[in-house]
């Protein structure tokens, strides 16, 4: 997509920067989300208000004409006009043309802002070329009763084999070390083609085309984790020994409510499925709390199970009321108040597991990517099986050490940051 984009001679910029075009990727999965994207449309009107503004994703779709009665906006398009983008902002900017000011005009150069997490759809992005994103499916079907997203996102798409393999190829040249495959159901990937063993096997193609990139995968579904794709991830040494299960509520009666299909009993199995395949991968997930008709003794089951299970990280977020969705209109919606109470005895369980985990990787070496280097000179990254390790170069030297996999040996808590891990070189490097 940004390809497309430069070959009509438009300039991918941050968002932030002053721009012609800003592109902004919506988001409706809650009120909080909806909000946020309407901000951004906001950020971006007031920052050059002669500049073509275009809103596109979910929140388009649900509230389009919300949207096109909003002042500034020129262009509303729903997730199936994606694809034409290049074309439909080029021919929408040839009007608006007229209108851009002095300074705009003098630059000499087109250049488009593009928000959010997917700006524009399937487009791979790169984090300080070392890891790189590269979402592979979307839409969904599963209906969670809290979730907007099937009623905008309802039609499912896998992108091609040959397509995933080639744009993988595109961000190892382009000096990635890490990709994230991302999808809004990615499980499914490929459930709608027939593609041949789905996930697994496009993971697998991806792990032998390309063994000096490591790959990480985004967020599945628990009963979508087959034995054959956690064999593939423990059988290749380049796929990253982490696995991003949303198991959203340790209690059944609330997992009913959810409408997520499997119980507390099933996914528990599946866990212990999971770690005997694959006895070094590590498990993190997301957790809800406050979800309606959550009692104060559903939300200690759902502790007590989380607890029991051991991640080594917890995503923590409160339920929030979603006009449209089933959930919005259930009895029982959990006070606010009560809800942050709840979150914080998750965010301390989370801490808790966390520790854990870091400190049964005390002594171990790990393959850690160097992602950033903070103010006071420690290089930051994250290993395989997701913990940050904080590195305090050891010798004078002073080359780029970002996007290089160094082998650390995990020495405990980090002096340099909090909530991160120390590493020390573990061999001779």
């Amino acid at each position: 997509m940004l390809d497309a984009f430069r070959q009509k001679g438009w300039t991918p910029v941050d968002f932030h920067d002053s721009a012609s075009v800003y592109i902004v990727n919506t988001c409706t999965v809650t009120q909080a989300a909806g909000r946020k994207s309407a901000k951004a449309i906001r950020g971006a009107k007031a920052r050059c208000p002669d500049a073509l503004l275009v809103a596109t994703g979910c929140f388009a779709d649900s509230d389009g004409a919300k949207l096109k009665a909003a002042q500034g906006i020129d262009l509303v398009l729903g997730n199936a006009m994606k694809e034409k983008l290049p074309e439909l902002v080029e021919e929408a900017w040839s009007r608006k043309a007229a209108q851009c000011t002095e300074r705009q005009a003098a630059d000499g150069e087109a250049k488009i802002g593009a928000s959010g997490k997917a700006a524009v759809k399937h487009a791979p992005k790169g984090l300080d070329r070392t890891r790189a994103m590269l979402k592979i499916q979307d839409g969904c079907r599963q209906y969670c009763s809290y979730c907007i997203v099937p009623f905008v996102r309802r039609d499912r798409y896998s992108m091609p084999v040959d397509e995933v393999l080639r744009q993988a190829g595109a961000l190892e040249a382009d000096g990635c070390r890490e990709i994230v495959l991302l999808g809004i159901h990615l499980g499914a990937y490929g459930a709608e083609d027939g593609v041949k063993d789905g996930l697994s096997g496009v993971v697998e193609r991806l792990l032998e085309a390309y063994p000096r990139i490591r790959f990480r995968l985004g967020s599945v579904e628990p009963m979508e984790a087959t034995e054959r794709l956690i064999t593939v991830m423990r059988d290749y040494p380049n796929a990253c020994n982490h696995l991003h299960l949303p198991l959203q509520s340790g209690c059944d009666a609330i997992l009913k409510a959810m409408n997520r299909p499997y119980t507390t009993a099933a996914f528990k199995g599946k866990i212990e499925t999971i770690r005997r395949i694959a006895p070094e991968i590590a498990l993190t997930t997301d957790i809800m709390v406050g979800f309606p008709g959550e009692s104060g003794q559903a939300h200690e089951q759902s502790l007590a199970f989380v607890d029991s299970i051991a991640f080594s990280r917890l995503h923590v977020f409160a339920y929030s009321r979603r006009p449209g969705t089933p959930a919005a209109s259930m009895p029982g919606q959990v006070a606010k108040a009560e809800k942050e109470r709840r979150s914080k005895a998750f965010i301390e369980l989370g801490r808790r597991m966390g520790d854990d985990f870091g400190q049964s990787q005390t002594g171990r070496v790990l393959q850690v990517l160097i992602e950033e280097k903070t103010a006071a000179g420690i290089w930051l990254g994250h290993s395989d099986n997701y913990l940050e390790v904080a590195y305090a170069r050891e010798t004078p030297q002073q080359d780029e050490l970002r996007g290089r996999v160094l082998p650390l040996r995990i020495a405990g808590k980090s002096i340099h940051k909090p909530g991160a891990w120390e590493g020390m070189l573990g061999v001779d490097g």
